[in-house]
């Protein structure tokens, strides 16, 4: 009896979740058309906590909905009676179902939240976004800001993640890595990372590794002597270390490998002190949203003293002492950056010389793709 309960509970909860996102739809219909999600986008309802007093606030991502959780329920405590639905979706999807929105004057999302900035950027230099009030540029990490239209709210650096299986001291920085990598005995060499040509955020990790031109190369040579396995995702890299498929993982978004130690994954984490590759998470508000009084909002609150401290916690490792922690997080959110330099990541030629030169190092060595899902 109690397992058909507990099934009629999660049917009733699915029924009610599918009834909101229904509703939502239904209030969206008019001049400017319905809104549709991009193609194979999953939909988390953050229900009110108090009584709805009208449709749900929506919110069009490519960042993890267990990621921004945290935020959204901070949020909501302020405002009990505005539910949220969030639309999660692959970067790539996300810009090219905005895009098509703005061009063609259809209804859009109520505010966009991405890993990958230069989309926002992009979609702010074709007249897309609604101009926010500049106090909230000011109050972003780094006053990371472009034009009061693309604004950040965090960062996610990338880190090295090794099995504990591992002795030995391991190296700190990407200089060390390098010789470790060299010193790998060939049954201790599996080796993971993102498969940069199907992987948006492993694409903005590796142009950021490009950066470091003197030493780019010489790491992908590096990676590409191991006995390398390409992942989707950071999370399905976390968990192919515990599994012990791999021993190593490089360019692992830092909250997936902190949130994994905390879980009580057997696995070192490493925040290299030579440098870190890094994207910059923003958002920005569309011109044509539906409720952009409750966008401007969720806007203020992710650039608020509460959601800095939610974006700390998330930078820094189990254990560590608040005064160091608080140094750490705030050095890391110091490199917070929206710039339209960021549009050279929308190069095409870029792009396919960066996936050239990568595929070039990595395929010798007789790389294979991990079957893996986002």
């Amino acid at each position: 009896m109690k397992r058909l309960a507990s099934i009629a509970g999660a049917s009733a909860l699915l029924l009610g979740i599918v009834a909101a996102v229904a509703l939502h739809v239904a209030a969206n219909r008019g001049p400017a058309g319905d809104y549709s999600p991009p193609a194979g986008a999953l939909v988390t309802y953050f229900p009110a906590p108090e009584d709805d007093q009208g449709p749900p606030l929506v919110i069009s991502g490519s960042i993890e909905a267990g990621f921004m959780r945290p935020f959204f329920l901070a949020f909501q405590r302020h405002n009990t009676r505005l539910s949220l639905v969030y639309i999660q979706s692959r970067n790539d999807a996300l810009l090219e179902r905005a895009l098509w929105a703005c061009k063609e004057g259809e209804r859009t999302a109520d505010i966009y939240l991405t890993s990958s900035t230069d989309h926002l950027v992009r979609l702010a230099n074709e007249n897309c976004a609604a101009t926010l009030p500049s106090a909230i540029g000011r109050a972003a990490p780094a006053r990371a800001s472009w034009r009061d239209q693309v604004v950040a709210f965090t960062v996610e650096p990338a880190v090295f993640v090794f099995s504990r299986e591992l002795d030995g001291p391991l190296p700190p920085s990407h200089v060390a890595l390098l010789e470790w990598l060299r010193a790998l005995p060939a049954d201790r060499a599996r080796v993971g990372t993102y498969d940069i040509e199907t992987s948006a955020d492993g694409y903005d990790l590796a142009a950021s590794d490009s950066n470091q031109d003197a030493l780019y190369g010489r790491l992908l040579e590096g990676l590409g002597r191991s006995d390398i396995r390409l992942y989707c995702c950071s999370n399905v890299m976390v968990d192919a270390l515990d599994r012990r498929e791999i021993l190593f993982a490089y360019n692992v978004q830092l909250s997936y490998a902190y949130k994994a130690q905390r879980a009580g994954s057997r696995i070192t984490v490493i925040l290299p002190d030579d440098y870190q590759a890094l994207q910059t998470l923003s958002f920005m508000q569309p011109k044509r949203a539906r409720d952009p009084d409750s966008a401007l909002k969720l806007a203020q609150f992710l650039v608020s003293d509460e959601a800095r401290g939610i974006a700390r916690q998330n930078l820094v490792p189990p254990g560590m002492t608040p005064a160091l922690a608080a140094a750490q997080a705030d050095r890391l959110l110091a490199q917070a950056s929206v710039t339209p330099l960021l549009l050279s990541l929308q190069d095409r030629a870029r792009r396919e010389h960066l996936i050239r030169e990568w595929r070039e190092a990595i395929a010798p060595a007789g790389s294979s793709l991990t079957p893996a899902s986002e």
